[in-house]
């Protein structure tokens, strides 16, 4: 699973006496903010700080610089996963909640790594895994009999969880449709799947985050959710066994 940097939005200037969130400088002319964000910046802030590697927004002094060059702002290095244990039992928690909704369940699973960026693109390299300058930020490698989900140290326990559910239904595809190469069809159903999962946390702002924003695997997201309205989730399961 890959991300890349969300652009901010340039408006026009405020009616409302309003303050920059990172610096509290007042904005007197145009201001700047994230898509579904409440926050509001000012220029210098958007172009001259750094940029929180997981939710794209200005970096103030509370933020953290990690040891493969990503920087954190403050609320999301809080929410950060760091510790690999506990990594793993957010993991498993994970993939027993996917068993339940939307149904994955295989016979043979995957094992968990917590790795930095240097090693991802590495592996991404070795499985000959294109990221298109994007972040790296979960990976699914099978090699022999060995099945390993990599994810990116450091993320956010949401993004994580995420990236886990994108990551795994690539595991599921390995069982069920083992012979299928579309794009759209093997990336837009892991990320159904991911999209799945937020709406099983309750996390339904986030869940139409993913569905609304741009990126690489919308084309093939918009596809299942078209065949989820027509055959509903189970079809849609059962679809994607068919399909080569």
């Amino acid at each position: 699973m890959t991300s890349r940097l969300i652009p901010p939005i340039r408006s026009q200037q405020l009616l409302d006496k309003s303050h920059c969130a990172l610096c509290g400088q007042r904005l007197l002319g145009a201001y700047y903010f994230l898509p579904d964000r409440p926050e509001r910046y000012c220029e210098t802030c958007i172009e001259q700080r750094p940029r929180c590697s997981s939710c794209a927004a200005p970096v103030g002094d509370d933020g953290w610089t990690l040891h493969d060059g990503r920087v954190q702002c403050g609320g999301c290095h809080r929410s950060a996963i760091y510790d690999p244990q506990e990594a793993q039992a957010l993991y498993a928690s994970t993939v027993a909640s996917l068993a339940q909704h939307p149904g994955l369940q295989v016979q043979v699973g995957a094992s968990f790594r917590l790795v930095d960026q240097p090693t991802i693109q590495d592996l991404a390299r070795q499985g000959a895994i294109a990221t298109e300058g994007q972040q790296m930020l979960g990976l699914y490698l099978r090699q022999g009999r060995m099945r390993v989900v990599y994810a990116l140290y450091g993320l956010p326990r949401w993004r994580f969880r995420l990236v886990v559910a994108h990551e795994f239904a690539h595991v599921w595809q390995g069982e069920h449709c083992p012979l299928l190469t579309d794009y759209d069809w093997v990336e837009g159903f892991a990320e159904w799947v991911a999209y799945q999962h937020l709406l099983f946390l309750g996390a339904t702002k986030a869940a139409e985050r993913l569905r609304n924003a741009e990126h690489p695997y919308r084309k093939g997201l918009e596809q299942c959710l078209k065949l989820e309205e027509q055959i509903g989730i189970r079809g849609v399961l059962a679809a994607m066994r068919t399909l080569e």
